[in-house]
């Protein structure tokens, strides 16, 4: 298979190297150039040559399109994506949030669209060069399309993982991104400020808010279950960030509508409050507003 990843950044550059290592044809789709990938990672270290193309006009046709740009990047990825896709293309939707389906699906004709769920803790720290820090996989909706997929897993590691129960997949990693994201950008410190008295608080009563929604979209977890999960995001042995801190540190616009926003927007449609979310996604647009 070809594989095409648009948007090279922290988790498309980790895949891209991976894939890349484990023998397949890659092509990055960047705004850069650069000619290496370099992971620094505990666990998966690697160094491989990079295919970088930043010219829409270039690329054709593809097996699989990987889509790594954030949320409110899709739409300057169209050009990449009309090239890339084909009534035969795969195309993985690698972002945060519930609607990154509906966002891809204008540019990409009848190419058979998937989303995911991305664990894959990184920093983009230089084009082509990422800090992993912990996991790197995608779950995907259980289906002949995923299952297409399969060939391009290692025998040591599956990057690309179908699963029956993804909406629970979904709702579980949508919870964690509530919880901690905008609460680490807001205060620009790492998972640990979650331990602090009257932070943890606040993330708890977001998750209770967000599994709320859960449990009436079929998910598999429930509201009174967000004080341990808060605590165990807090204590991990990895003091990590989240993708929402890095944008603000570099003053990057985050992430606040697809994480927040498509939240919020959920709870609605089952008249479900959702103050503290609310809250935050405000502040969040507002440190945008300030620093991009």
């Amino acid at each position: 298979m070809r594989i095409a990843v648009v948007g090279p950044g922290a988790v498309g550059c980790f895949f891209a190297a991976q894939l890349t290592a484990a023998g397949h044809e890659v092509i990055s789709c960047a705004r850069r150039p650069f000619d290496t990938y370099v992971v620094e990672s505990e666990t998966v270290p690697m160094r491989a040559p990079a295919t970088v193309v930043t010219d829409p006009s270039a690329v054709g046709p593809v097996d699989v399109v990987i889509v790594a740009v954030k949320s409110h990047h899709t739409e300057s990825a169209g050009d990449w994506l009309r090239r890339l896709c084909t009534a035969s293309t795969v195309v993985v939707v690698a972002q945060n949030g519930l609607e990154g389906e509906d966002r891809v699906r204008p540019f990409v004709g009848d190419a058979s669209v998937l989303a995911s769920v991305v664990y894959c803790e990184t920093e983009l720290v230089a084009p082509g060069h990422t800090v992993h820090r912990s996991t790197g996989f995608l779950y995907l909706p259980d289906s002949v399309a995923a299952h297409r997929l399969a060939p391009l897993n290692s025998d040591a590691f599956a990057w690309f993982r179908p699963t029956p129960d993804y909406v629970t997949e979904l709702w579980r990693k949508l919870g964690s991104n509530v919880a901690m994201n905008g609460l680490l950008a807001i205060t620009r410190r790492t998972r640990r400020v979650l331990g602090e008295p009257g932070v943890g608080e606040i993330a708890v009563a977001m998750l209770r808010e967000c599994w709320t929604v859960a449990a009436l979209e079929g998910a598999n977890l429930h509201p009174d279950d967000a004080e341990r999960l808060v605590h165990a995001m807090a204590y991990r042995s990895n003091d990590g960030g989240s993708s929402t801190l890095y944008d603000r540190l570099a003053g990057r616009p985050t992430e606040h509508d697809a994480i927040y926003g498509s939240f919020i927007r959920a709870a609605a449609r089952w008249g479900v409050p959702t103050p503290m979310c609310e809250t935050i996604r405000a502040l969040l647009a507002a440190g945008d507003a300030a620093t991009c």
